[in-house]
């Protein structure tokens, strides 16, 4: 009896394994800049990100109540 499995199961499961390593390496990318500009005196966040970061907040939880805190 024949298998029913694809011949190219290990070519899948090889991209599969390449994709979660470039998430990865770019995570850790974005580790390396982000301590190199603390590293340098920058603000690793940038007022863009801030801006969205904000934006984002108003729709989860009142702001007012957050600066108390």
């Amino acid at each position: 009896m024949r298998s029913r499995t694809s011949p190219n199961r290990r070519v899948s499961r090889r991209a599969d394994s390449d994709r979660r390593q470039r998430v990865h390496l770019r995570d850790l990318c974005d580790e390396v800049l982000a301590s190199f500009h603390v590293a340098t005196g920058q603000d690793p966040i940038s007022e863009q990100d801030r801006a969205a970061a904000m934006e984002l907040m108003q729709g989860v939880a009142p702001l007012q109540r957050l600066a108390t805190n």
